[in-house]
């Protein structure tokens, strides 16, 4: 049902189609895993620059070590109030570092990433970011990453 319609105002913006995802073998069980995080929700050090909400292909990295109280969210696409309260309802980091202290994975990657997804240049992210974290994440001998979006 159209309630309304004006007339020159575009109803539908461009949202690019992304590829389906490649996904890789599980070779190793889970204790035997290095365990990394990589977000699209705007995770960072709170000592870091702030995301640029208008757009942003830049990433940030975050020590396995960082605790909740120096994490925060700089993205423009969603209410992160949240996520500013509990860092850990989009970046479970001190979840996956219990988890490794109890043998269930082999340890915590070194280095956790952090972008803003939606609204950037996705060329830019497909060709130039995403391969550059994904060679620091092999870098880093990591064997599986959770992702979690904004």
């Amino acid at each position: 049902m159209v309630l309304k319609k004006y007339d020159g105002l575009q109803s539908e913006i461009f949202v690019p189609i992304t590829p389906k995802p490649v996904w890789a073998p599980v070779t190793k069980d889970l204790k035997d895993m290095n365990i990394a995080i990589a977000t699209a929700a705007g995770v960072h050090l709170k000592t870091d620059k702030r995301f640029n909400l208008a757009g942003d292909t830049t990433f940030r990295e975050i020590p396995w070590d960082a605790k909740d109280d120096e994490l925060m969210v700089s993205h423009g696409g969603y209410d992160n109030s949240d996520v500013n309260k509990d860092i850990n309802c989009m970046f479970p980091l001190s979840r996956l570092r219990e988890i490794a202290d109890t043998g269930y994975i082999k340890g915590v990657a070194p280095v956790e990433y952090g972008f803003m997804g939606g609204g950037g240049d996705q060329e830019v992210f497909t060709n130039e970011t995403g391969p550059i974290i994904a060679q620091k994440l092999k870098d880093e001998h990591v064997d599986g990453v959770i992702m979690t979006a904004g």
